[in-house]
This record gives C-alpha cells, structure tokens and sequence, in this order.
C-alpha cells in the first residue's frame, strides 16, 4: 500500500509542477490561456457586429500574415541595428546610407510636430523603411557576409517581402501562394541566420 500512496504522491508533485511550469509560461507570454475558443474576446472587440463574416474571416487569415511580417521586419531590424552596433560601436547609424539617414530625420521631424499621433518609436532603426535594412546590409556588406551567401540572397527576399508587405499595410488580401512565400522566406532567414 505504500508503495501505492508513494506514486501516487509522486504523481501529483509531477502534476503540480508541470502545472506551475504551465503558469510561469503563459506569464512570460510563452504559452496562450486555454479555454474555450467560443468564449475567446473577438479580434474586434465591441467592433466585430459592425463587419461582415467575410471582411471578419479576410481578417483572421490577415492577422496571421500581419503577425509573421510583424515579427520577421522586426528580427531583420534588429540584427541590422545589433550586428552595425558590435562592429562599429555606438556611432554605428552614422554607417547607414544617407538617403537613409536623411528620411530618418524627416520622419523624426514629422513625428515632433505631430506629438499627438506617434508610434512607440526607441532608435533611428526604428523609422527605417522595410527596404532601406536590405540597403543597409548591402552598403554594410563587410558587416554581414559570414551570415548571408550572397548580397542577393538577402536583397531578392527582402524586396520580394516588401511588396507583400505593402499590400498588408493597405488592408489588402494576400493570395495564398504569397503567404507561403512569406513562410518559405521566415523559414530560409531563421536557418541561415543563427
């Protein structure tokens, strides 16, 4: 009977566990609440009876291709920022192309005299254009080149992105041979880039 007890106690510590494991990851953000889907708050909120099922499920798919973009634009400022950085130190923005640099300081100028519609905006990487870290690379390429095989590489697949970019930000549908491109493309940059 002990031995019963014994596993018995040795199967909820495991359980007990596992489950605070499950509690510290959904509060990192590493894990999403479960629950029951139909009870979910709608994408929309208060807004969802105001569209129709069909601009509501163009929508959803949308926001799956929005969030992969979202991420991967991100990751590729990043490594731009941190990669320039470690090799040419804290003056590294002054490396980046000066057609750049100069719709840099125009953004910055348009967001200060307009304070009240700002976008949570930390370095001058984050005003850059989606094409101008492709430029960056390349004009950088010294900085790069054990990352990437070739200029080309990274430039065709983030030129390539850009127009499926843009056609997300005009709240437009992409087709599904586009979202794979977008998923093919994530999958070549996290192999390639460590």
């Amino acid at each position: 009977m002990s031995k019963v007890l014994s596993a018995l106690q040795g199967e909820a510590f495991k359980a007990l566990t596992l489950q605070a494991e499950i509690e510290e990851r959904k509060a990192r953000g590493e894990l999403l609440p479960g629950g029951d889907p139909a009870m979910a708050p709608s994408l929309l909120g208060k807004y969802e009876e105001f569209f129709s099922v069909e601009i509501r499920a163009r929508c959803e798919r949308m926001t799956y291709v929005y969030a992969l973009f979202y991420c991967f634009e991100n990751v590729v400022r990043d490594l731009v920022a941190q990669r320039l950085e470690e090799r040419k130190g804290q003056e590294w923005w002054n490396a980046a192309p000066d057609n750049v640099r100069k719709r840099v300081e125009q953004k910055k100028t348009e967001a200060a005299e307009n304070k009240w519609h700002q976008a949570t905006i930390d370095s001058n990487i984050d005003y850059t254009l989606f094409g101008d870290l492709a430029s960056m690379v390349v004009k950088e390429w010294q900085e790069f080149e054990d990352l990437f095989p070739t200029q080309g590489w990274v430039k065709q697949r983030l030129d390539e992105l850009e127009r499926s970019r843009n056609i997300i930000a005009h709240g437009n549908l992409l087709s599904e041979s586009e979202v794979q491109r977008i998923e093919q493309y994530l999958d070549d940059w996290l192999r390639q880039v460590p």
